[in-house]
């Protein structure tokens, strides 16, 4: 039999033919899975010429009668694997549904320009028709801003010369919507030799997530501005409480001192008792007057008056005085002019500093320097510099992501009110420096054109 000898050769040797009581003729294996194929010399038509059959023999027999038909055999069903629809996988259908306007862009070795393909979408992104925009490539540079137009040019020919990813984002006047859009231009280019440079790449419309992106630094920048008028409001507020404890209060305890100086003349030196207790509210008077000069001295220290340079060498002596730990002050200008709120922000900073080194720096020494750098004449790359270092214990990066780190939080916020910048940096066994750098002139900001039909052309 044919048909069994070919099962019996394709089963290989682990499949055994034996006797049964129950049927002549079985197949008894372990359970495994076995594909066989049978050839049918009984079929006359070529599709039942083969069977193929997978199947899996449990712990028991695999039994095929004597005489057996593949023709009369159903094959199992094969499940074909999940294909699209044919008119779905087109590439002008992918291009046509694609989130973007797919192109192709040739720029010839004469110089000349042309756009070869442009997707559907061109009407819904550029508010062009693909035959306007193919037959006139020069009319995207004229949509262009006439701020943005040298970035898309330079872009481009930085592309061109490298041979690399073609990115630029910038704005475009849609006349059909009377409306300013923002895009995003992706591009991957290819050199072929008496064509030119080849881009094949897509443009998406990034209107909504730019202004987005416009609302969110809008926002942040209300809050500077919200913070910034907290923080003078509270400075105004620590100078008025300074001066009203300095006249009032310092006034008061002064006219009492002079009392109790007029009452020890005029009682008798018999009196022992009346004139220790005039000497014991005498030294409470003393004390009282100490602490008001040191409460206002923190509230706006009166050497302020004489500028940051004074300031930052009297904070750096009382702080000496109080720990013990020597300060080095080093700064090679004898005064340096800031405003008002800069100058108690420089300070504020500044004690900050002095604070965190005597919490937590473990320091025996420390080290101010205060100086101006800047270029030349320029006074807009002119800035002021304020580092403090000592040489404790180091901060680390865990210290830093604490968060109640509250510290330096602050001295970040005052720096950004400053249009400055400070960093912390350290590690353990080498100290802690805190660097402020802030510009000492304002930065003139850039000036939005209003675009309007007929000022876009070169």
């Amino acid at each position: 039999m044919p048909n069994r000898q070919a099962l019996e050769k394709l089963a290989g040797n682990r499949l055994h033919f034996g006797a049964s009581t129950s049927s002549p003729g079985y197949f008894v294996e372990e359970a495994r899975t076995h594909d066989f194929s049978f050839s049918s010399c009984h079929s006359p038509s070529p599709a039942a010429s083969a069977i193929s059959s997978r199947s899996t023999v449990p712990d028991g027999c695999l039994s095929l009668p004597e005489e057996f038909h593949p023709e009369t055999a159903l094959p199992e069903k094969k499940i074909e694997p999940f294909q699209l629809a044919e008119e779905e996988t087109q590439p002008s259908t992918i291009v046509a549904n694609a989130p973007g306007m797919v192109f192709q862009y040739i720029q010839g070795e004469d110089g000349r320009y042309a756009l070869p393909f442009v997707s559907d979408q061109c009407l819904n992104v550029l508010g062009l028709s693909v035959e306007t925009l193919r037959s006139n490539p020069e009319l995207f540079m004229d949509i262009v801003l006439p701020e943005d137009r040298e970035s898309l040019r330079r872009s481009k020919a930085e592309s061109a010369a490298g041979l690399g990813t073609w990115n630029w984002e910038g704005r475009l006047w849609i006349e059909s919507f009377h409306d300013v859009k923002w895009i995003s231009l992706r591009a991957s280019p290819r050199r072929e030799e008496g064509t030119g440079v080849i881009w094949e790449g897509i443009i998406i419309n990034i209107t909504q997530s730019r202004r987005r992106e416009a609302e969110l630094k809008e926002s942040h920048e209300r809050l500077r501005e919200v913070s910034s008028h907290v923080m003078a409001a509270r400075e105004h507020e620590r100078i008025r409480i300074a001066q009203e404890i300095h006249d009032d209060l310092g006034g008061n305890l002064t006219a009492i001192k002079i009392d109790l100086d007029w009452l020890s003349r005029h009682i008798g030196e018999d009196d022992a008792v009346l004139l220790e207790k005039i000497q014991t509210i005498d030294r409470l008077v003393d004390r009282t007057i100490d602490s008001i000069r040191r409460m206002s001295r923190d509230l706006r220290p009166g050497i302020m008056d004489f500028g940051i340079v004074a300031a930052i060498e009297w904070e750096a002596g009382e702080f000496s005085k109080r720990l013990g730990i020597p300060c080095e002050v080093s700064c090679a200008q004898e005064d340096i002019d800031l405003e008002q709120d800069a100058a108690v922000a420089v300070f504020r900073i500044f004690q900050e500093a002095l604070t965190n080194i005597a919490k937590h720096g473990r320091a025996s020494q420390a080290w101010v320097r205060l100086d101006t750098c800047g270029s030349g004449n320029d006074a807009s790359g002119c800035v002021l510099e304020l580092e403090v270092r000592d040489n404790g214990r180091g901060i680390t990066e865990l210290d830093k992501a604490k968060l109640n780190s509250f510290g330096i939080r602050g001295m970040v916020e005052r720096a950004g009110l400053l249009d400055g910048k400070l960093t912390v940096s350290g590690a353990p066994g080498e100290g802690t420096t805190v660097l402020l750098s802030i510009p000492l002139a304002p930065e003139e900001n850039d000036t939005l054109r209003d675009p309007r039909p007929g000022s876009w052309h070169e």
